[in-house]
């Protein structure tokens, strides 16, 4: 699925309004990528601590290299997770440096999967988050990048808790559907 041309010069033009100092532009981009970060974070870092420093170095170094973007090589989204992973990689060769707990050390040995499916696949899922209403999709981005309850989520999104159970119901099952209909698996 192709991104939204108006999408991506909007947000094109909200990153070289960052880089200039903009405040307003940065927090816009921040609210748009600090959960996807967080959750990147977890997901390869697979501690709290080190998915947050993630997002506060990925995003100071998108305001500093803000103009070195480039909107032909891809849509600003490529570009804030290309700085995420290199800075993911930094902080797991800084974390490798230090010893860790032996609490901390993990039981297995990780697999490494194939990079291109796993690609395919958060692609396939953010085209499916993408098919959702704003408000279905925050709930869902609520629940499992922050990883917060119904009752948290209430809180802040400031609505009644029915209302939030019938959102995450109904964006669950629109979640599911647009999954099939892009063929990503569970």
């Amino acid at each position: 699925m192709a991104a939204d041309p108006g999408r991506r010069s909007g947000e094109a033009e909200l990153l070289a309004a960052a880089g200039r100092g903009d405040e307003r532009s940065a927090t816009v981009l921040y609210d748009t990528y600090a959960d996807a970060l967080y959750a990147y974070g977890l997901s390869h870092l697979h501690d709290r601590e080190l998915a947050e420093e993630l997002v506060q170095r990925v995003l100071e170094k998108l305001w500093r290299r803000a103009e070195a973007y480039d909107p032909a090589r891809g849509p600003v989204r490529a570009y804030v997770f290309a700085i995420a992973r290199s800075t993911a990689i930094d902080l797991q060769r800084r974390g490798a440096r230090r010893p860790r707990p032996v609490g901390e050390l993990a039981d297995g040995v990780d697999t490494v999967t194939d990079a291109a499916d796993q690609i395919l696949t958060a692609a396939s899922v953010r085209a499916a988050l993408d098919r959702l209403t704003p408000d279905h999709r925050r709930v869902l981005e609520l629940a499992y990048t922050r990883d917060l309850d119904q009752r948290a989520i209430a809180e802040v999104l400031r609505l009644p808790l029915g209302t939030v159970k019938s959102r995450t119901f109904y964006a669950l099952k629109a979640f599911r559907l647009a999954c099939d209909e892009l063929g990503v698996t569970r």
